[in-house]
């Protein structure tokens, strides 16, 4: 299913029916809504003009959506129909991602029986009806730009990325999951949980983003720390140590995963490939800055980590 199928507005949809039929009465309240003589010609009409233009219409549907408003939530089907495009670009983006690294602190589910572009919809559409629904028309203008924003933050806060649920609960972001059997980590069909030699039994906050990853039992077998172990001890180290800031930690986790999923042609340059302008381009609009800042930061870090190593290793604290 998809985002729209999630909320409701395919074609058949009985809400999209009543802004059909409610379309005359609204435009003879707001005249901003008068651009179109039917609601089934706004979407197509909204690509055609500049997003002032288009973000006064969907401001009056915004109002009649919103409980201090109209409260009607036939106009919140229509406005949440409006911007489904931006919300599917959102979900398509997600889908993308390794399942055990986007639902972080999701439900468990079952083996076998899930399907993750299906989560990530349901995810998707359920946060962007709640942004419709509370969409602060008194204040903002940007209608568009603010909801689909707001949709994408609010579905990283709750699949657990580490950037934004430090921003909502500090707490959370950085404690460590050490029970058996954490949110998130995958159940048998009889609905116990289905670990065996290859699900080890512990898991801990460390994959990129600081999402979950599995870790073998600690045992004679595996006695050595892998790479991933061991880059987390450091930077956790580093943070504690004022060494580097967490925001600094958070785009080397970046640059990690992003350069882990693509092939690196010049080893020589940028610490392994880790700042090549491929990595770059992938995760500056991650984090919202340019790809030279990334460059620039992730080489400062990169140095600053390696003139610590020294003490870090050397004795360790």
């Amino acid at each position: 299913m998809s985002v729209g199928d999630q909320l409701g507005l395919d074609d058949n949809s009985e809400l999209l029916d009543q802004a059909r039929q409610k379309w005359p009465a609204w435009v003879a309240t707001d005249p901003r809504l008068g651009v179109v003589d039917n609601f089934d010609d706004l979407r197509s009409w909204l690509p055609t003009v500049d997003h002032e233009e288009s973000d006064q219409v969907l401001l009056a549907l915004a109002m009649l959506a919103a409980p201090d408003g109209g409260d009607d939530v036939a106009a919140a089907a229509a406005l949440a129909k409006c911007l489904l495009p931006g919300a599917c670009r959102l979900a398509g983006w997600l889908s993308t991602l390794p399942p055990r690294e986007v639902f972080r602190d999701s439900q468990p589910v079952m083996a076998g029986t899930w399907s993750a572009v299906e989560r990530v919809d349901e995810l998707v559409a359920s946060q962007l009806w709640i942004e419709v629904r509370t969409f602060k028309w008194r204040r903002l203008r940007k209608v568009a730009a603010n909801i689909l924003i707001n949709t994408r933050v609010g579905v990283l806060r709750e699949v657990g990325d580490f950037f934004y649920v430090s921003r909502a609960d500090r707490t959370w972001a950085n404690t460590t999951l050490v029970e058996s059997f954490s949110a998130g980590d995958l159940t048998s069909a009889d609905g116990g949980a289905g670990y065996s030699a290859e699900m080890p039994t512990e898991r801990v906050t460390g994959a990129l983003f600081h999402r979950p990853e599995i870790l073998a039992d600690a045992g004679p077998e595996q006695e050595e720390p892998t790479a991933t172990e061991e880059l987390l001890e450091l930077l956790a180290w580093a943070c504690d140590h004022d060494v580097i800031s967490p925001a600094d930690r958070y785009l080397l986790l970046c640059l990690v995963e992003e350069a882990d999923r693509v092939e690196t042609r010049r080893l020589a340059r940028g610490y392994g490939g880790l700042l090549s302008n491929e990595v770059s381009s992938r995760v500056a609009p991650r984090i919202g800055v340019s790809e030279a800042t990334v460059r620039r930061h992730g080489s400062r870090t990169v140095r600053a980590l390696a003139a610590a190593a020294p003490r870090k290793f050397g004795h360790d604290e």
